[in-house]
This record gives C-alpha cells, structure tokens and sequence, in this order.
C-alpha cells in the first residue's frame, strides 16, 4: 500500500478504485465488470468508451497485490491473506467505497439505453446484458452497497422514481434462467415493480421515506400480486416492515 501511495496521482486514484471494488463488491467480478465500473462518471449520462482502463494498468497499478485468473477472467486479490488484511483496515484506506460504488451502480442503472424499459423477449434481454457489462452486477447488488453505505446516495431515490428504470433493473434482478434451453425466462418475472418494491426487497429505510414524503404508494402491488411489505417480510428487513405495516 506504501507502493501504490508512492505512484503519481492517476496511478493511485486507479489503484484505489480497483482495489475499493474488489474488496466491497458482493461476489466476485470479471474484468469487463470491473472496466465498465471504473468508466463510469456519476456526473455524465452516458457511459464513455474511452474511459475504460486497460486490463494491464488495473494489475500493474496495484503493486503486485491484484491479479487476473486467465481462465475465468476473474479479476481477484492475489491471496486470501491480503484479504484479510483488507477486511481489517479498508475503513482506513476506503472510507467512502460503499457510498461511491452504490452511486456508479445507480448511475449505470439510470442510463438513458435503459428507458425502453422491460425486454420484451429474451434475446433483447440477453443483448442488453452482453452490451452493458456491468448491468446485471449493478441490478443484483446496488441496493446491498446502499444499505451499507454511511448515508443515503442522492442518486438512488431519482433512480427508484423512475418507473421504467426501475421496471428494466427489476426484470435484470429477477430473470433466472434455470438450463441453457430455458425459454422465455426473461419473460417469467413480476412486471410492474415499482421503485417502493425495489427498496423493500433492499432494506432501504430511509429511502421507502423519502419515498413516502414524496406520495408514493407504499402499498401498490406488481403483476404477481406482491406488495413492498411481501418483499420486505421475505428478506427479512425488519425496520423496512416496521415502517410499512405503520404507514401502509
């Protein structure tokens, strides 16, 4: 760490930024992720292709402590020791991961090749996924990074507003497809999930509030009948149920 505080400033920013995702992220990431995670700028709309780092300067920047598994593309930590280490110390060196990241997956997740909406067969759905390599981490897990972060990122209730972002990151969160034959699994999710569903499945408290503030319906139900309570119930977020059985 000494080493890469040593480097110049772009090369220390890189390496911050690598290592930050890589030790927060739910899961591990393949370096198309993680290219696409480092692209992003929270002020612009639209993803850049020229912002993308090179494969090579995310490892060398990181001093010997990253590395690339050929095989699966998984970019990892070079040892579950440095690991750790890192589970240890990184409020000290990345105080701020979790409220960033949660900010590069909204960002990512608002963007305007989104605003179709739900996929309407699941070629469509398999090629906007192919295209934006980092939406389906960003649908699964940007909620886990904003339960986690310090305080609520101004980017997430603008992202819960919207009704087709929501339903296209919802339909991203949902579609499992079982066996390489499984047809028309894309199609086989709830429609109609709103942005209050989205932060009861999460456990995001204050923003079902800030939500609520705004007059959304916190008991509105999706095409399968559910309402934001059933998802909270199910995963077990506690103050989310709470705050809705009062409010509801």
């Amino acid at each position: 760490m000494e080493r890469i505080e040593a480097q110049d400033a772009d090369s220390r920013e890189l390496a911050e930024h690598v290592l930050s995702w890589i030790i927060c992220a739910e899961g591990q990431l393949i370096t198309a992720e993680l290219q696409h995670a480092l692209a992003v700028e929270v002020c612009e709309p639209e993803l850049n292709g020229e912002n993308l780092p090179q494969i090579e300067d995310m490892v060398s920047v990181c001093a010997g402590l990253v590395t690339v598994d050929e095989e699966s593309n998984v970019i990892r930590l070079v040892h579950y020791t440095t690991q750790e280490y890192f589970e240890l110390t990184h409020g000290k060196w990345f105080p701020n991961a979790m409220t960033n990241i949660t900010a590069i997956c909204i960002t990512y997740l608002s963007y305007p090749i989104f605003d179709s909406g739900f996929c309407q067969t699941d070629a469509e759905f398999e090629e906007r996924l192919q295209l934006n390599q980092l939406y389906n981490y960003a649908a699964h897990n940007w909620g886990h990074h904003a339960r986690k972060a310090l305080t609520l990122c101004q980017q997430v209730v603008g992202f819960l507003e919207s009704e087709l972002k929501t339903e296209a990151a919802s339909q991203a969160l949902l579609a499992i497809k079982r066996y390489s034959w499984h047809s028309k699994y894309s199609q086989d999710v709830p429609r109609q999930i709103t942005g209050p569903h989205l932060a009861a499945y999460f456990g995001l408290k204050e923003a079902m509030i800030t939500l609520l503030e705004n007059g959304h319906d916190l008991d509105s139900k999706e095409s399968n009948g559910r309402t934001p309570l059933s998802y909270a119930t199910e995963k077990g977020h506690k103050a989310v149920v709470k705050l809705l059985l009062e409010k509801v």
